[in-house]
This record gives structure tokens, C-alpha cells and sequence, in this order.
């Protein structure tokens, strides 16, 4: 039909989707929305800590599947006893298994899809949930998307401002710091320290603060800019630590995993360095598995040249092999 003027129309979308203000918001609100208070979920037995705790907010059951050494898995057969299945994309990597059980499983199942800029939408008529975070992979405080095939209870608080506030004050304290000598190291992490507690503390579903919602706009406008620059520092560790590197698969990096023999003694010279590498995750309650003890990551975003890249590979390379 020809037509042209008035308002601009929009395709329906086939899918549901919202925003609070962390990944822990979200996944309360798919609890809440998918009615699993009290069920029985299957969860990798590498993952954070809060997932754990929240389950246990809810009253969740749960039983764990390993994950390998190469973030690969392999469900048990008996999976369709479970209310959900909680899958992550490490890394924001796939793997043949993610690919498989979105399709063979056929109950509510959960994408922890944290380190990505956009959470996957999944092709699958079951129940689905997905969820990503930015302030795990970008300077946003408090911003996480959630998309699902299933309306989407009502039920999120206004945002958390406290947490966001002291947040992004950490963050200028930092910049100034390490700019312009300005201030401590230490004022700087106090402050992400209260953050953090703040977030903690708190218990229900908040949306994200104005400050992130502009931010993460802003964040998004840059994206392929980013994920360019990600690219080549995530192909040039790869390259350079080709004897500890987990390679993963993804359309947008954040972090670059490593296996490291001396990964505790590695990551604390490191800071003598002022290199301060994360772990993804430390061995949590309840469960163990073979990643946690040497797993280390080099984060790859756009703050660091390819000459940064290298120095930390070099140290790394020394350290390791004392």
C-alpha cells in the first residue's frame, strides 16, 4: 500500500522485554514472572555467589551440572524433571551445548547472558528468559535488559538511587585519581565498597537510575566502535597467551579467560604492577568445580591499547612460568 505521513508505525515485537537496574533484579523478576518461588531449577556448578542467594530468597531448589575446563557442559538426561534450567553464556560465548539445549529442553529455561551489550533472543516456543548487566561490562552503574516470550510481572520499585549516586562517585574519583593524581586509591574504593553494600542490602526488583539510562544510550550509540577495539585486544591475548587462553566465540568480548597453574600468586604480583585482574567466580557455598581455582580475566574493552595488552601479557607470561 502506498502511504506516506502521519505518526511512523512499529512492527509488534514476538517477544517481552524490560529493564531494572542490575542482573539480580532481573533474575527476581523472572522468578516472579515465571512462578518458580518453591520449584526445583538446574544450575551450572560454576556461577556468582548471588545467584545462589537469591534462589534461596525464593526458596528454590536446586542441583548442579559441571562445567568443563573449556566452558563446554553436558546436561544429565533426567533434565526434564526440572522446573528450569539455568544456562550462562560465559564470557558472552556460546558453545554447542547452549545451541542444543535451547532446543531439546522444553521447560522455562534462563540465559544469564551478563557480559553481553544486548541479551540473546531465543528461537524457541518454551518458556525462555534472558538477562544481561552493563555495569558488568561497561562504565553504566545500573542498567540490565530482560527479554523473555512471557508477559513480565509488574512489580519493579523506582530505582535504588542511593547505590547508583555513591556508584558513579566512586567512579570520578577514580578517573580523577588516576588522571590527575587527584585524591586516593583508597577513597575511591571505599566508595565502590558502600556501593556495593548498598546493592546488597537490598532485597526487591528497581529500575535503573536516569544517570544510567542516559549513560547506557550514550554507551550504546559507540557500540560497534567498541566491540571493534574488543575484538583486537580479545584476538591479541589470544594470540600472545595461546598456552592459557580459554577461546571462546562471541559477537562482542568483555573479558579474555585464562587458566593459570599459580593463579593466586600470579594475580597478587600483578598488583605490584597496578594490574588488577578479576576471577569469575571464587569457589562459592554449596558447591565446586574445576574452574574456580585458576580461572583469571583480562578485561578487553576500550580503555586499553594494544601497547597495554601486551605489557599485561608479557607480566603475565613472567609471573606464570616462576
Amino acid at each position: 500500500m502506498f502511504y506516506i505521513g502521519g505518526e511512523q508505525e512499529l512492527a509488534p515485537l514476538n517477544y517481552f522485554q524490560e529493564v531494572t537496574n542490575s542482573g539480580r533484579s532481573s533474575l527476581r523478576l523472572i522468578i516472579e514472572s515465571a512462578n518458580l518461588r518453591n520449584k526445583h531449577i538446574l544450575l551450572p556448578d560454576f556461577l556468582c555467589q548471588v545467584i545462589i542467594d537469591i534462589l534461596q530468597e525464593y526458596q528454590v531448589t536446586f542441583d548442579f551440572y559441571s562445567v568443563e575446563r573449556n566452558l563446554d557442559f553436558q546436561l544429565p538426561d533426567n533434565i526434564e524433571k526440572y522446573d528450569a534450567v539455568y544456562l550462562i553464556k560465559y564470557f558472552g560465548g556460546s558453545t554447542d551445548a547452549f545451541a542444543k539445549t535451547c532446543t531439546s529442553f522444553h521447560g522455562c529455561l534462563i540465559v544469564d547472558d551478563v557480559f553481553s551489550p544486548y541479551p540473546e533472543i531465543l528461537k524457541r516456543d518454551q518458556l525462555w528468559f534472558s538477562f544481561n548487566s552493563l555495569r558488568k561490562i561497561s562504565h553504566v552503574a545500573d542498567f540490565s535488559l530482560l527479554y523473555s516470550n512471557a508477559p513480565l510481572a509488574s512489580v519493579i520499585k523506582t530505582a535504588l538511587s542511593g547505590f547508583s549516586v555513591m556508584k558513579y562517585r566512586a567512579k570520578n574519583l577514580k578517573h580523577e585519581y588516576l588522571n590527575f593524581q587527584q585524591g586516593s586509591e583508597k577513597k575511591y574504593l571505599d566508595k565502590f565498597g558502600q556501593a556495593e553494600a548498598i546493592l546488597s542490602s537490598n532485597f526487591g526488583i528497581y529500575s535503573p537510575s536516569a544517570d544510567s539510562i542516559i549513560a547506557a544510550i550514550q554507551y550504546f550509540n559507540r557500540l560497534e566502535q567498541e566491540r571493534n577495539i574488543r575484538q583486537r585486544n580479545y584476538q591479541q591475548i589470544n594470540d600472545l597467551l595461546a598456552d592459557y587462553s580459554i577461546p571462546i566465540k562471541s559477537k562482542f568480548y568483555s573479558f579474555a579467560p585464562l587458566l593459570l597453574n599459580n593463579r593466586d600468586v600470579v594475580r597478587q604480583k600483578l598488583m605490584e604492577f597496578n594490574v588488577f585482574l578479576a576471577v569469575h567466580w571464587p569457589v562459592c557455598n554449596l558447591v565446586d568445580n574445576v574452574l574456580s581455582q585458576s580461572i583469571i580475566s583480562i578485561p578487553v574493552d576500550s580503555r586499553y591499547s594494544s601497547t597495554d595488552i601486551k605489557k599485561v601479557c608479557s607480566l603475565i607470561i613472567k609471573l606464570e612460568g616462576k
